[in-house]
């Protein structure tokens, strides 16, 4: 890895770090319960301290385990006995920095910790060449002392410039094949839950991606995927286009964009027995004495 790519990559870690940091004290402190004006405070200030959002903040809860952000419609609050999960990204020129925490208004529980040790433990054995079935091997044998599972089918994902799933996945369970390699960049992201331990998806998509851009029938086609060209094929939310499109053109015209292949829609997934779900994450870059960007 070159000097200037880890000093971009160590930026964005100490920026996002920051970011969670401000997202906690919102959340726990000033209790801003309120999901939408939560994820619009936390998206700007990462813009604020001078990197862009990798992603549309997350914020999944009790159920609901990933891909979820608000649109400017949803009035959800946050409840004091909900999990809360926090999942945030930033990128400084493409260099990306990924974390996530799960709070708790009614205070930290066994769940929680049992995310935070899954993490702990990872994070203890990362080295280059490590079998990424080890790192799986760790986070369940951690779930699996607190009575609960890991969830199967979320993995941790390896990070390159403007990509944020890149080369190989590293499970939460011990199952897969692959190794870390020295001098890349790997999300490590365990969730665990008292239920069966696998995600669903829902009907619900609210996050998109562009694949192979092509204009739909509609005119509105053209623009979303004009508005995406900023976000250099990196995740972006609806709610980012909701004050540019017609609300009901913009429905249609994702639908379309979607159907014809131009966009990659990403369902919010949802605990297969409804059971709730708790989240740990870092950014570590991997070398024979790993740096964890974003603790």
């Amino acid at each position: 890895m070159e000097e200037e790519v880890r000093k971009k990559y160590l930026l964005a870690g100490r920026i996002a770090k920051e970011v969670m940091e401000y997202a906690e004290n919102l959340l726990l402190k000033e209790r801003c319960t309120n999901v939408l004006a939560l994820a619009e405070k936390i998206e700007k200030r990462i813009f604020e301290l001078g990197a862009k959002p990798a992603f549309p903040v997350n914020i999944s809860i009790n159920e609901i385990a990933a891909h979820f952000t608000p649109c400017k419609s949803d009035r959800m609050e946050i409840k004091e006995g909900d999990y809360v999960k926090i999942d945030l990204g930033v990128h400084v020129d493409g260099y990306i920095a990924d974390t996530a925490k799960t709070f708790r208004l009614a205070g930290k529980d066994e769940l929680i910790k049992c995310s935070e040790e899954m993490l702990k433990e990872a994070l203890k054995i990362i080295r280059p060449g490590i079998e990424v079935r080890e790192i799986g091997r760790a986070i369940y044998e951690v779930a699996q002392s607190y009575g609960f599972n890991s969830v199967a089918n979320l993995t941790g994902h390896g990070l390159e410039r403007y990509d944020l799933h890149a080369g190989i996945t590293v499970p939460n369970i011990p199952h897969g094949k692959g190794v870390l390699e020295e001098g890349k960049a790997y999300a490590i992201e365990p969730f665990c839950t008292p239920g069966q331990g696998a995600v669903k998806e829902s009907e619900r998509a609210v996050i998109y991606m562009v694949l192979k851009p092509k204009p739909g029938r509609l005119p509105e086609t053209r623009k979303i995927l004009d508005l995406a060209r900023e976000y250099h094929r990196l995740p972006f939310a609806k709610r980012w286009l909701e004050d540019k499109i017609n609300p009901i053109k913009l429905n249609l015209a994702l639908n379309q964009l979607v159907n014809n292949g131009s966009l990659r829609a990403f369902p919010v997934l949802k605990e297969v027995s409804n059971s709730s779900v708790a989240q740990s994450e870092h950014t570590v870059l991997v070398f024979d004495k790993p740096i964890v960007t974003t603790a």
